[in-house]
C-alpha cells in the first residue's frame, strides 16, 4: 500500500514537472513582459532561453533585437554590443537593422575608458558610425551620428597628444614632432590651432636637445671604432669598422642637419603662433621658449568622454 502511494505521488510530481516546461513562445512572451515592466535581467534570462527552443525565424529576429535592447538597457555594453553583432549579420535587412547600428556605436563608445588607454573600442565605434552614415545619410539621426564622430576623433586627438608629450618627457623630440604632425593633419577639426602650432613648435624648437645627446652618444661611438681600427690586423677587419666609422659620421651630420632644421622650424611655428593667438596662454610660454627657457610641463590631456557628456547624451536619445 505504501509503495503504490509513493508511486503515485512520484507520478504526480513528475507530471506537475512536466506541465511547468515552457514552450518558447510562452518565454518570448513572458521576456517580452519583462522589457515592458522594464526588468531588463529577467528580460536577457527570458529572451535567451526562449531563443535555445525552436522559435519561428519572425519571432526570433524580435527576440534577437529585444535581448540585445534588454543588454543594452540594462547597462551591460559589452554584451549588447556581442547581441547587436550577431543580430545584424543575421537580420541585415531588418526594419530594427538601423537602430542596431546606432546602439552597436554607441556600446563601442560606453567602452572607451579616455585618451590614455588603448584605443581599439575608438576605432570601432568610428567604424560604425560611418557606416551609419554611408547607409542612411539623410536619417534624422545624421547629426547626432556626427557629433559623436566627432567627439570620437577628439578622443584620438588628445591620444596622440598624450603619446607625444611621453616622448617630449623622454625628451625623443622627434617622434613627439612625428605626433604632433598627424594631429595637425588629421584631426585639426577637433583641437585649437594654438594649442598644436605651440606642442609641435616646441618639439621642434628642442630638437637640438635630443641632437646633441644623440650626437654625444655617436661621437663616444666613433672613438672606440676607431680604436678597433687601429687595432686591426687583417684588411677585412679595417674595411668594416672603416664602414662603421663612415656609417657613424653620416648620422653625427643627419642629427646636426635635424638640430639646424628643428630649431629653425620651430621659431617658425612657435612666432606664428605669438603673431596669430597673441592672447593665448601657449604664446606666454613661447616667448619665453624663444628667449632659452625649456619648458616641458604638460598640457592637460582633455577626456570629452565623461559623465556628464553621457548625461547630456541620454537626456536627448
Amino acid at each position: 500500500m505504501r509503495k503504490i502511494a509513493v508511486f503515485v505521488f512520484s507520478l504526480i510530481f513528475l507530471t506537475g514537472c512536466a506541465k511547468q516546461v515552457k514552450t518558447a513562445e510562452q518565454l518570448l512572451d513572458e521576456g517580452m513582459m519583462a522589457v515592458k515592466e522594464k526588468d531588463y535581467g529577467d528580460a536577457v534570462i527570458k529572451l535567451k532561453e526562449a531563443l535555445s527552443k525552436d522559435l519561428p525565424p519572425s519571432k526570433k529576429e524580435i527576440a534577437s533585437f529585444a535581448l540585445a535592447e534588454s543588454c543594452f538597457n540594462k547597462g551591460d555594453y559589452v554584451e549588447a554590443a556581442v547581441q547587436y553583432r550577431e543580430f545584424l549579420t543575421l537580420y541585415p535587412a531588418s526594419k530594427y537593422a538601423k537602430e542596431a547600428l546606432y546602439k552597436l556605436g554607441i556600446c563601442y563608445m560606453k567602452m572607451i575608458k579616455g585618451p590614455q588607454w588603448d584605443q581599439q573600442f575608438t576605432y570601432k565605434a568610428i567604424d560604425v558610425f560611418t557606416q551609419f552614415l554611408a547607409k542612411y545619410p539623410d536619417d534624422k539621426l545624421s547629426s547626432k551620428i556626427s557629433e559623436l564622430l566627432k567627439t570620437c576623433r577628439k578622443v584620438l586627438a588628445e591620444h596622440e597628444i598624450y603619446i607625444g608629450q611621453t616622448y617630449d618627457v623622454l625628451k625623443k623630440f622627434t617622434a613627439s614632432a612625428n605626433r604632433y604632425r598627424n594631429v595637425i593633419n588629421v584631426y585639426n577639426d577637433v583641437e585649437p590651432e594654438d594649442k598644436l602650432l605651440y606642442l609641435l613648435g616646441r618639439a621642434r624648437f628642442y630638437t637640438y636637445i635630443q641632437a646633441n645627446e644623440e650626437i654625444e652618444n655617436l661621437q663616444e661611438q666613433l672613438e672606440i671604432e676607431k680604436e678597433r681600427f687601429a687595432e686591426a690586423k687583417t684588411d677585412d677587419e679595417k674595411r668594416v669598422f672603416k664602414n662603421r666609422i663612415s656609417l657613424i659620421l653620416s648620422d653625427i651630420e643627419k642629427w646636426r642637419k635635424e638640430e639646424e632644421s628643428g630649431r629653425e622650424e620651430g621659431k617658425k611655428l612657435l612666432k606664428e603662433l605669438i603673431d596669430k593667438y597673441p592672447d593665448s596662454p601657449y604664446a606666454k610660454k613661447a616667448k619665453e621658449i624663444l628667449q632659452g627657457k625649456v619648458i616641458l610641463d604638460k598640457v592637460e590631456i582633455e577626456n570629452p568622454i565623461k559623465k556628464s557628456f553621457w548625461k547630456r547624451f541620454f537626456e536627448t536619445i
